[in-house]
């Protein structure tokens, strides 16, 4: 694997640690799973129409998956669903973060920009997007190429029910469920 593409996934690494640093609520109650799934799809769908990026009607049908979250107290008494997707490097990724900040805004959500200087390899442009009871959302760009982590609202689930599954209640870690 080259420098460049090592990078890039390198700083889609960190993307997924702050979202999963960011998945520790208490889940919500009055919402179910479909309608969490169902959320968060829409929400996915807003950045896969922002100009700029490219995505592959793969990455646009990527189905999410289930993994464990902490609701009402109980680690593993949630169901979130989790989305990682890929898309081609816009012409000019800082504008394009910008544009996807700005949906992610009218959605609803608290946006946070954050910018990261890798030397020779460029510039990550990231937005993180959180709101109460919504999907929280990182969306990056930079030269190589855009990706979209996106995680839907914590609901009360068994998540083992659904298969394999991720567990986010490991700080910055995804621990696999397996057969627990």
């Amino acid at each position: 694997m080259n420098g460049q593409r090592l990078l890039w996934h390198i700083t889609a690494l960190v993307a997924v640690t702050l979202i999963l640093t960011s998945c520790a609520n208490g889940g919500r109650s009055g919402m179910d799973m479909p309608k969490s799934k169902q959320d968060a799809e829409a929400v996915l769908f807003r950045v896969f129409d922002v100009p700029g990026s490219v995505w592959s009607s793969e990455e646009r049908q990527a189905n999410p998956a289930s993994t464990v979250c902490t609701f009402s107290r109980n680690a593993h008494g949630g169901v979130q669903y989790h989305w990682f997707v890929n898309g081609s490097a816009p012409s000019n990724p800082k504008a394009y973060v910008a544009e996807v900040g700005k949906e992610l805004r009218e959605a609803g959500l608290t946006v946070e920009f954050r910018e990261t200087d890798y030397g020779k390899y460029g510039t990550l442009h990231e937005v993180i997007a959180r709101g109460e009871s919504l999907p929280t959302v990182a969306a990056s760009a930079n030269a190589k190429g855009s990706s979209i982590m996106l995680d839907s609202v914590c609901v009360a689930g068994d998540a083992e029910k659904l298969g394999p599954t991720g567990d986010r209640n490991v700080a910055g870690e995804t621990e696999s469920e397996g057969d627990r």
